[in-house]
């Protein structure tokens, strides 16, 4: 119950997956295992795919290690990573620097050209 109640996996899953997607990103998630006072520590550790999947995840009370293989095309083609590249560098040229041309459009934004 443990791992996979609502203080656990369940808990885990509302919103790791999500950080995840919205960031386009492979996330590394660790957790001790054991007890910290009182407090039982359930593990959990996993790493996330930039899509939300789970790639590996340990549910084990030993002494385990997650390991994932990653590549740089799931995080290209992630939602997170066109997010990045449609910033308007007029807005956010002191984080992302003056040279940057946004190369994707927002579909709210082909439908109102489209109109006109």
């Amino acid at each position: 119950m443990e791992f996979d109640g609502s203080k656990g996996w369940r808990w885990l899953m509302c919103w790791l997956p999500a950080r995840a997607y919205d960031n386009g990103v492979y996330y590394a998630f660790t957790n001790p295992i054991g007890y910290d006072g009182k407090h039982l520590k359930n593990g959990n550790s996993m790493i996330i795919a930039p899509y939300g999947e789970v790639m590996s995840e340990i549910k084990s009370f030993e002494n385990n290690i997650a390991i994932s293989k990653i590549t740089k095309e799931k995080i290209k083609l992630s939602g997170g990573w066109r997010y990045k590249n449609a910033r308007r560098s007029e807005l956010y040229k002191d984080i992302i620097g003056k040279n940057h041309k946004s190369d994707t459009v927002p579909i709210w934004i082909k439908k109102q050209v489209d109109l006109i």
